[in-house]
Formats: structure tokens, sequence, C-alpha cells
């Protein structure tokens, strides 16, 4: 643990899943690079912590991102410590893999959030990541769609690449 106490390794998240599903706890999962946080992010988190009792972020590690060029602008560390100062969020992991799919197998989340904009995807990485959800025996949740925006956008005007 950290300093904060909330930034985990995937384990000791494991122990304290199964300790919550003794106490009848509902756990909440969010998947993301979060490399750049903005009001979209803390939408999607906010709206997934009011339907738990406990959120776990899962922070994709920085070697698994292909962003493109300068992605991620901050590194695993500055990313999950700025997830975890957030209120709402009550545990932190990194998903040392490109997809969510062991971070979900391992923690069994009741609920599996995805932000609004994967509404239709057709992507084999989320349909990978449904089907461990399934088999764990969750739930896949939409948040709504009323804020969002796009931290690759915000590369593009951080690092000057804006309109091009």
């Amino acid at each position: 643990m950290t300093k904060t106490g909330k930034i985990l390794t995937l384990p000791l998240a494991r122990r304290i899943r199964d300790h919550l599903a003794h106490t009848g706890a509902t756990v909440g999962l969010c998947h993301g690079c979060f490399d750049i946080l903005h009001h979209g992010h803390v939408h999607y988190l906010a709206q997934a912590a009011a339907q738990v009792d406990v959120l776990v972020v899962s922070v994709t590690a920085a070697r698994h991102i292909d962003k493109g060029a300068g992605r991620p602008v901050f590194d695993d560390r500055a990313r999950t410590s700025v997830v975890a100062a957030l209120g709402m969020v009550d545990y932190v992991v990194i998903s040392d893999a490109p997809t969510a799919v062991a971070v979900i197998r391992e923690l069994r989340p009741d609920l599996y959030f995805k932000g609004a904009d994967y509404r239709g995807a057709a992507d084999p990485r989320l349909d990978a990541e449904r089907a461990a959800l399934a088999d764990a025996g969750g739930a896949y949740v939409l948040t709504d769609d009323r804020v969002s925006d796009s931290s690759t956008r915000a590369a593009r005007v951080l690092l000057g690449a804006e309109g091009q």
C-alpha cells in the first residue's frame, strides 16, 4: 500500500475483495488509462461510485498504452496518485496488461463500468472484458453521456498537435 492506503497491488486488492464479499458490499470496477484526468473522468467515476459500496479503479500500466507519441503523458505513479486522490475512489490498482481481463478475473466485481463512449463499441478487447465479467458473475454498466471529454484531445492540445 501507499501512504494514502488506496493504491494496492492486485493480490492485496483481491484479499480485500474476498473480505468484502463476506460483508455483502457491492464492489464496482472502472478501468482505463487516466492519462490526463478531466471532468469526463470525474463524472464517470462519480456515477460508478454512486452505484456501489466500494469502487476500485484499475489503471493501465504505461507500457501497455498505445495512444501515440508522448503518451501517456504521465507515468504509472503519477496517474495512480491522481486517481487515488479522488474521494469517490476507494482503491486503485495498476493493470499490467493491455486490457482489464486479468483484473476482472482477479477481483470479480459486481459491476464493471465503462463510459458512454463505449455504447455500441465493436472492440475485441471490450468483448474479452465482458466475457471475463460474465464468467465472474458481474454486470456491465455504461454511464451516461451528460459529460464527456477525451484525454487524447487534451493531449493534442497540450502537446501542440491540435488542428493537425
